[in-house]
């Protein structure tokens, strides 16, 4: 019976926490809280990352309220995964939803990641490049924790015009300014296009929800961009 009614007032704790920060913060795995396509929209980019994760040692950073790391681990079979974000109150959700002996969650910025050199396999950091200032320092501290030959899958949003006005992106990346900045970094293995399956914001075109290969001719119709990159040192 205690035990019943500490886990009532943990998920009435929970629910409040997410309906209060609802604009900034999502649980995909809660889509009886959350727009449905929101939902499907952000647990896709993981679902995509879960095809490179089997048994491997996951970093993903700005990792948010935690629902990636958890069907990164779950879905994609993770050895360990470990989240990293600097907001210590959403750092604390995930550590209470997800955290267990296989996923972890601290408090840090990709500007200075608090793990050893050559510590992961894959680094997963979606809708976060857009956001720092200092792209080469970001960069740097990616390869430094990843092994030889580990991944680094990233999104961010397509340049359109609309996007220019968000005052939480400090640059926006066009597609042939990502391969750009990617390829003098990284091996670029592939970008591919993501849409959500609702109206696209260019000449109302409805593309399905899906993620698919970016080529010359379908870069201006993608909502996001996910890249794969490698390192080698």
């Amino acid at each position: 019976m205690i035990n019943a009614i500490r886990d009532l007032i943990k998920k009435r704790h929970i629910n409040g926490f997410l309906k209060k920060n609802r604009i900034l913060r999502l649980d995909a795995n809660r889509d009886d809280l959350f727009d449905k396509y929101r939902c499907y929209f952000h647990a896709d980019r993981y679902r995509f990352a879960c095809e490179y994760t089997e048994d491997k040692i996951v970093l993903d950073c700005a990792s948010g309220l935690g629902y990636g790391a958890d069907i990164m681990k779950h879905l994609g079979r993770a050895k360990f995964v470990y989240g990293l974000e600097m907001d210590q109150a959403a750092s604390k959700y995930a550590n209470d939803v997800y955290g267990c002996g296989s996923i972890y969650f601290d408090v840090g910025s990709i500007l200075n990641i608090p793990y050893e050199d050559d510590k992961f396999d894959i680094f997963t950091s979606f809708e976060t490049i857009e956001h720092i200032e200092n792209e080469d320092l970001q960069f740097h501290e990616i390869k430094r924790v990843l092994k030889n030959g580990g991944l680094y899958i990233l999104s961010t949003p397509n340049d359109w015009g609309s996007d220019s006005t968000n005052p939480y992106h400090v640059r926006h990346y066009t597609y042939d300014l990502l391969k750009e900045k990617l390829s003098n970094n990284f091996d670029l293995l592939q970008i591919y296009n993501q849409n959500s399956g609702t109206p696209n914001r260019q000449e109302n075109h409805n593309y399905p929800r899906s993620i698919y290969k970016t080529t010359e001719e379908n870069h201006y119709f993608a909502e996001c961009f996910i890249a794969v990159c490698k390192v080698n040192k």
